[in-house]
């Protein structure tokens, strides 16, 4: 017996464990056998605006919308009536600059769902005590650990701020005695920030945070010109495993090792990614490459701020990509569209994989397990 060790007791046992699909069984299963099902969690984007322009955002696409607030109590109402279990306020804007924000997270957790943030941590300070005592995760994107290569990034003079954020984020929890909200501060980094990454870790350190999380930006997946040549990605891999393999405290430092497709004849990613799975290979880039299909699509749906839902977080505001527009007032709900005609004919589309190119591959590790549950399963009878 390992001492002062028990099983639970690190995040990385439960909230983070490779094995969290094991709790969709009955999700996994029915989509093995061709059935259709809910979302466990869906994301919503209360706005589609920031008050930060980074280099490399995931959504570039930002407009003026804002949900109001009585259709989110109506969409929080249905979801819950459907069974999804999670929601996560992420992407589209900065959902923090919703008016309504604290009140919509209070509303969210009273109706039984888990919620999940990722945010900028601009408003951290002023939100941090409805945001600990409603989430079970925070991830912060700081993306550059002092505030010249935050501001770099960012092109906000706030780092400060999202710093202090952070810490009575963190020191309140603690106080409370809370186990939640798991809390981490990503950094996204091009090989322009490879002298930052020793940084990165003593900001995560000093915070108290649960985990730092590097990994290289999104490029093409986002329309957007690789920074990086190839030689430039390995050196920056290889730091942050420097980072990594060099800090000996008690913090967890992650890295995802994110191959895009164009890359994906020059690398083979590194371990078992715990969403992504092992096909990160060269010349494969997920298991979506080597079956050509994506079954795991229903798993989630995102909701943006222009009501248009959305059958992944890689397709927000592409409106050929669209299931339809929630409007409570015509009978448009959640349930029709994701039953109607527009949304099997997208389905359909998943199925031969034509989203590939805007793939980030965040369900792969759903799609294997799908996937060897359509087989036959040989060697079922061992242990």
């Amino acid at each position: 017996m390992v001492e002062n060790m028990v099983f639970g007791d690190s995040f990385e046992d439960i909230e983070l464990s490779p094995y969290k699909w094991a709790t969709h069984m009955d999700k996994l299963e029915a989509i093995a056998r061709g059935e259709d099902v809910f979302p466990v969690s869906v994301e919503l984007d209360l706005v589609s605006y920031c008050n930060h322009n980074c280099g490399w955002c995931v959504d570039p696409k930002h407009m003026s919308h804002s949900l109001e607030r009585n259709f989110v109590s109506e969409l929080l109402r249905e979801l819950k009536d459907l069974g999804i279990e999670g929601m996560v306020f992420k992407g589209g804007g900065e959902g923090t600059l919703h008016p309504s924000y604290a009140e919509i997270l209070e509303e969210t957790k009273e109706l039984g769902f888990e919620v999940g943030i990722v945010t900028n941590g601009s408003r951290l300070l002023e939100l941090h005590k409805p945001i600990t005592k409603n989430a079970s995760y925070v991830r912060v994107s700081v993306d550059g650990p002092t505030p010249d290569s935050h501001r770099g990034v960012h092109k906000s003079n706030d780092f400060d701020n999202i710093v202090a954020g952070v810490k009575e984020m963190v020191e309140l929890r603690d106080s409370l005695g809370q186990r939640h909200p798991i809390t981490g501060i990503s950094f996204a980094m091009d090989y322009s920030l490879i002298e930052m990454v020793e940084e990165a870790v003593n900001l995560g350190d000093n915070l108290g945070v649960n985990y730092v999380f590097f990994r290289p930006p999104f490029f093409e997946e986002v329309g957007r010109q690789n920074t990086m040549n190839v030689k430039q990605k390995r050196e920056l891999l290889a730091t942050f495993e420097k980072g990594k393999n060099s800090y000996k405290g008690k913090m967890k430092i992650f890295i995802d090792y994110w191959i895009s497709d164009s890359e994906s004849e020059y690398f083979s990613s590194r371990g078992d990614s715990p969403r992504r799975g092992k096909y990160m290979q060269k010349g494969a880039n997920g298991i979506e490459h080597v079956t050509e299909r994506c079954l795991a699509s229903p798993l989630l749906a995102v909701v943006a701020a222009n009501k248009n839902v959305y059958p992944c977080c890689n397709l927000r505001f592409i409106e050929e990509w669209s299931i339809g527009t929630l409007d409570y007032g015509s009978g448009n709900t959640f349930e029709r569209l994701w039953h109607g005609e527009k949304r099997k004919e997208i389905i359909d589309r998943t199925h031969r994989i034509k989203c590939i190119g805007f793939c980030t591959h965040p369900m792969s590790k759903y799609n294997e397990v799908i996937e060897y549950l359509r087989t036959p399963q040989h060697h079922r009878g061992f242990v």
